[in-house]
């Protein structure tokens, strides 16, 4: 019932553009579906957020507080459930990382700036691993088109490090090492790829060279997530209009890629197929 709740109050406080899922080892619940909701204009209509803090039935609220937000990103704090939520805020001229944690009835007063510098900072997404280590993924949308990783430490954040060059990473925790995966540009100018890249080191430190585990001639958005789950570590994405296309690691090889049908292009219909993908690769029988 408490993740019910809150999730209610992240629809009342916050009216945002467009939002993707983490990677969770959680099962499709009623918490996921009521954040969904959120993420397509079908139902409800795609404006501009208000200030965290901000009373939505305040008539002056929207007018004070109107920004052009980016989407939100949430995980959850796995010692006492309480949600963790990332999202590019709108600086002004540029968007900043910001980071907000839920106290007991309400979001904290206070905005915590990941990044603070006069780049365009966009879509963060959030891990918390097995030990509640925080994890927090960006890039940033100018000539450099660097993808930048950064750990919670001490209620504070760390030195941030660049993983490569690439749009919108994901992240996740797998066999000890951070693991992140993200898009960019084929190198023959035909398309985009997937690239997979790993850390050296148990915790955020240097990365190995990165390596590309598909290609495509999708030229929209892929919004490639990685998952590891049930002992499984694979990554899916948005490889066209209507199907979302699925790799994952066997034996320290990336498997070929098995595209899944998705004949419904809305929240419900990416949630679905992605929860189906997982269900299939984390079922024991079909190991």
């Amino acid at each position: 019932m408490k993740r019910i709740l809150i999730a209610i109050l992240i629809v009342l406080g916050l009216s945002v553009p467009p939002l993707l899922w983490a990677s969770s080892e959680a099962d499709l619940n009623i918490f996921d579906l009521i954040m969904a909701i959120i993420e397509n204009p079908d139902p409800i209509p795609q404006v501009h957020w208000i200030p965290l803090t901000a009373d939505p039935n305040d008539a002056d609220t929207r007018a004070s507080g109107y920004r052009n937000d980016g989407r939100p990103m949430f995980e959850i704090d796995r010692s006492n459930e309480n949600p963790l939520l990332t999202w590019a805020y709108d600086a002004g001229g540029d968007h900043d990382i910001a980071f907000n944690v839920w106290r007991k009835n309400d979001w904290h007063r206070k905005i915590e700036f990941v990044t603070s510098s006069t780049v365009d900072e966009l879509d963060p997404r959030i891990y918390v691993d097995g030990q509640d280590d925080v994890y927090v993924t960006w890039w940033e949308n100018d000539s450099s088109s660097r993808v930048m990783a950064v750990k919670r430490i001490n209620n504070g954040w760390g030195v941030p490090i660049q993983l490569g060059t690439g749009r919108r990473p994901s992240v996740a925790m797998w066999d000890g090492g951070l693991v992140v995966a993200y898009e960019r540009d084929n190198a023959l100018g035909s398309g985009q790829e997937i690239v997979f890249a790993r850390s050296s080191m148990n915790t955020i430190g240097e990365f190995v060279p990165p390596v590309v585990v598909a290609t495509t001639s999708r030229t929209g958005r892929l919004d490639p997530v990685i998952h590891a789950s049930g002992g499984v570590l694979w990554i899916d994405w948005k490889a066209a209009d209507d199907i979302i296309a699925v790799t994952r690691l066997d034996g320290g090889v990336w498997q070929s890629t098995v595209n899944r049908s998705w004949t419904d292009p809305s929240w419900v219909g990416e949630l679905t197929v992605r929860h189906i993908i997982e269900q299939e690769l984390t079922d024991p029988r079909s190991h």
